[in-house]
């Protein structure tokens, strides 16, 4: 018992209580949400244990397409949780076939990702509040008319291992980015990325290389 009187005096006046229920609240939501989202889903929804998520994680699958999550994923989609990103739950989408595939000890935050044809990213990547990952245009550019019945482009994004993307961050169609990068906060990637570098800006530029 004196145990438990020192946690909870050391919590209120170190900590603040409303937090540390609301984070434990928001943890057994994610729990019981995302195994829900599994039954829904069956096999189109692949997520290997353990895995911590708080918050609900808003999961789409528009057709015959799939999720494939490994284990210990750390995802952040509650309001409260994190301390740097604006309220954006996660959203992970698929339309028609298209892929997902997620590596082990990934970590999202506030993360958008949609797929119409493949998405993969790595093992140990991180991604910063508020980031968008998508594989195609969502309406072609030419002639006008067409943009409101063609989906435009798609073109498969792949982001390799131990990479940090920082927060508000867009990765568009097609790009590759290398392993061990980072991605600096607000960079628009258009471009594939090389290996052990720093990109940033809009569009994102290297800036340096890691390794001489």
């Amino acid at each position: 018992m004196p145990n438990i009187f020192r946690k909870i005096t050391r919590l209120i006046s170190e900590g603040d209580v409303r937090f540390s229920i609301y984070e434990k609240y928001s943890y057994l939501l994610g729990k019981i949400t995302t195994n829900i989202s599994k039954v829904i889903y069956g096999k189109r929804l692949s997520i290997q244990s353990p895995f911590k998520v708080w918050g609900s994680i808003h999961f789409n699958i528009y057709g015959s397409g799939s999720i494939k999550i490994g284990k210990n994923l750390h995802a952040v989609s509650a309001p409260k949780r994190s301390f740097l990103a604006m309220y954006t739950p996660c959203r992970l989408t698929i339309i028609g076939k298209a892929q997902i595939i997620i590596g082990e000890h990934v970590d999202l935050n506030g993360t958008t990702i949609t797929a119409m044809g493949k998405i993969s990213i790595g093992n140990y990547t991180l991604i910063g509040p508020n980031t968008t990952i998508v594989d195609h245009d969502g309406h072609v550019a030419w002639p006008p008319s067409a943009r409101w019945t063609d989906l435009g482009p798609v073109s498969e994004v792949v982001i390799g291992n131990d990479v940090w993307i920082g927060m508000n961050c867009i990765i568009l169609k097609g790009v590759k980015i290398g392993g061990g990068s980072i991605i600096a906060a607000g960079s628009i990637v258009n471009n594939n990325v090389e290996p052990n570098s720093l990109y940033a800006g809009n569009p994102a530029k290297k800036i340096k290389s890691f390794i001489q």
